[in-house]
């Protein structure tokens, strides 16, 4: 794999001369590994105009299982992001499980104080479909038989790879079907210990924007209701998310291609890079916004 965990996908511009007063460096981005546990797709993207690094699973070659599964891994992944981007402005994101694993890394740094010195301006997930979906009965959708796929594998693929790649495939689906989803609770305490009485305070999760592939994957031999697993709510917007919270997904962008081809196909992987592109731009804006929203309402002396 890589001898780099994180390892740096795109260096970014040149930062802007001290002289430049008003500019600022663009927020950098974190992906994290979909499924097969690595980040080559995310070398196939175009330039992001930002500093992009990729965070593969560390496990990859042993195969070694996370007995805490998606919580544990992402424990690992805040430590991985803090080497890079220590503090200050971040916009995570990554393909299907990367996305959820993105989520419980944003979940576990709002849980440190002061988001432990990270400002996440929010999170990009490309096609990640909420695994409550997967936990719900099919028969309510139409849906007859959900079948498993996976990746096509190239030519020249070796058979050590796909092993792999296969074995973290097996093993994050073990994690997701066990995973509790963050509940977006912390609770404050004293010096003295937590008090009889206090509650929990809820905190909100940052804004998220969804790419949404528009097709379903071709499942060979199979008849009208048998669905790949990755499309039981490709007719959903919102990928099924709304079942865990209505107000998590910020903004969806529809992209050409089915899951597996998202980064393969090149006319899909311009379009993913564009989009992925001004999803940051997008979320930088927002949190501009917000920034001004707040200076604005706060009092004056």
């Amino acid at each position: 794999m890589f001898p780099d965990n994180p390892t740096l996908i795109q260096p970014g511009p040149p930062l802007p001369s001290p002289q430049s007063l008003w500019s600022k460096p663009p927020t950098p981005l974190v992906l994290i590994h979909d499924g097969g546990g690595t980040v080559f797709s995310y070398y196939c993207l175009g330039e992001l105009d930002r500093t992009v690094h990729g965070i593969s699973n560390p496990h990859y070659d042993s195969g070694e299982p996370f007995p805490g599964g998606i919580p544990e891994m992402a424990r690992q992944y805040v430590k991985y992001i803090k080497s890079v981007v220590p503090r200050g402005n971040l916009i995570i994101g990554g393909w299907s499980l990367g996305g959820l694993l993105s989520l419980e890394v944003a979940s576990q740094l709002a849980q440190e104080e002061n988001n432990g010195g990270i400002n996440l301006l929010g999170i990009v997930m490309v096609d990640s479909v909420c695994p409550l979906s997967w936990r719900t009965g099919d028969a309510q959708r139409g849906i007859l038989s959900v079948v498993k796929t996976g990746v096509a594998w190239g030519p020249h693929t070796k058979e050590e790879t796909k092993k792999k790649v296969t074995r973290c495939f097996s093993e994050s689906g073990r994690m997701v079907g066990e995973w509790e989803l963050p509940t977006w609770q912390t609770t404050t305490i004293s010096l003295f210990g937590r008090q009889e009485g206090e509650e929990n305070k809820e905190i909100k999760p940052p804004p998220v924007i969804l790419l949404r592939a528009v097709d379903r994957v071709a499942v060979p031999n199979s008849s009208e209701g048998v669905v790949s697993r990755v499309d039981v709510c490709r007719d959903d917007e919102h990928l099924g998310w709304d079942a865990y919270r209505p107000d998590l997904i910020t903004k969806v962008v529809n992209i050409p291609g089915h899951h597996f081809n998202i980064f393969s196909d090149m006319d899909n992987l311009d379009v993913a890079t564009e989009e992925i592109r001004k999803a940051c731009l997008d979320l930088e804006g927002m949190h501009a916004r917000r920034f001004f929203n707040w200076a604005d309402d706060s009092p004056r002396q």
